[in-house]
């Protein structure tokens, strides 16, 4: 009898357990953990900062869901308020009156945490907890520290071989002539604590006769005649994207040309943020020399699910070599050194997160070609 008492007692407790497991919060596409602790940003001039939630029930019942706000640090002269269903309470309402009904998988969407910072800045803490008015276990929560900030006057930010580059920046590129065009990469990232919508325009500074420079930006590639794109990216704050290159046709010239972009707010031309290209192409002395004699082909397979593979070729006169794996943010992640003058080296990506990286050619210490591809599963 005890033992059949003991193994119900336990069956309750288990009961209750994967109960507890019904509600399922989303910060837009993203699920969040119970407890987790998310950042919402805001900007002085715009009150109320809102988070919007969406509650999801993922159990086989339907669940009747109410919401618990906790202020836990509050700034002065500032107030966390919410809304639930049909209905917003003011800030001395702590528990919505009531529930919302969650059918069996399904979801809602009325969820809005607003704070209202009157213009402060600083950092709130407030904690949002979702429960089941019929079984008060069966809950989920999060912390929200809701972060209102001025806006940086500069939100851009260029790295180039992961590298942050200084605003007018020049960028020295060796180019092998029989490479045409010999293409540069660069990531873009917001830095600010708003979003911002970002177009580039290209001057070229000195461009050799018979050479041209064109630009791929976002989800388009631009003629050379085309000098600022006529479509902008959004970037999230602190968000990259990696869509731009800047191609120079030069046709085997050998020579130098200069082109100078700028990437800038599309409402702010003065937020921007400029770097200059140096596109040298043929053999400039000894190591100049053995750089430009250098070469490497395209990844393939592109896009790479668990290998790809280079082919490369590398003058005599070269002390040292290697292939360099950068992420979206410039950070190596791999290195293989080539120890031969001519030969296929691996990209071994099955540790690798899916999404883009470059790959580039080092010699002598110094990059000589980069280049895109994709990692897939």
């Amino acid at each position: 009898m005890k033992k059949t008492l003991l193994l119900s007692l336990l069956f309750s407790f288990l009961l209750i357990g994967v109960q507890a497991q019904s509600l399922v919060l989303y910060n837009g596409d993203t699920a969040l953990e119970n407890g987790a602790e998310i950042v919402v940003s805001g900007t002085p001039n715009i009150s109320p900062t809102e988070l919007v939630l969406i509650v999801k029930n993922n159990s086989a019942s339907s669940l009747d869901v109410k919401v618990r706000r906790t202020d836990l640090a509050l700034l002065d002269d500032t107030y966390a308020s919410f809304c639930w269903g049909d209905n917003c309470f003011s800030p001395f309402t702590i528990v919505s009156p009531d529930p919302q009904t969650i059918a069996p998988g399904g979801s809602n969407d009325t969820f809005r945490g607003d704070y209202i910072h009157n213009g402060k800045s600083g950092i709130s803490r407030v904690q949002y907890s979702f429960f089941d008015e019929r079984n008060l276990a069966d809950s989920t929560w999060i912390i929200v520290l809701f972060d209102v900030a001025a806006p940086l006057e500069q939100s851009l930010q260029i790295t180039y071989l992961g590298e942050v580059v200084a605003n007018n920046q020049e960028i020295a590129v060796l180019i092998d002539p029989l490479v045409n065009p010999g293409s540069v990469y660069a990531v873009v990232k917001n830095i600010n604590f708003v979003p911002v919508s970002i177009k580039v325009k290209k001057y070229d500074l000195s461009l050799l006769e018979n050479t041209e420079v064109s630009f791929c930006w976002g989800e388009s590639c631009y003629p050379p005649s085309t000098y600022i794109s006529p479509d902008a990216v959004m970037l999230e704050s602190m968000g990259t994207d990696s869509s731009f290159h800047g191609d120079y046709t030069h046709n085997a010239i050998e020579g130098i040309s200069k082109v100078r972009f700028t990437f800038f707010a599309e409402g702010n031309r003065n937020d921007s943020t400029s770097f200059i290209i140096k596109y040298t192409v043929g053999h400039l002395g000894i190591d100049a020399n053995a750089k430009a004699g250098a070469s490497i082909s395209n990844v393939y397979p592109n896009p790479a699910t668990s290998a790809s593979y280079v082919d490369y070729k590398l003058p005599k006169s070269v002390i040292g070599a290697s292939l360099r794996i950068n992420n979206l943010l410039g950070v190596t992640v791999m290195e293989i050194p080539l120890d031969r003058t001519e030969g296929k080296a691996t990209i071994n990506v099955s540790n690798l997160k899916e999404g883009i990286y470059f790959y580039s050619l080092i010699v002598n210490n110094s990059a000589t070609h980069t280049r895109k591809f994709v990692v897939k599963r």
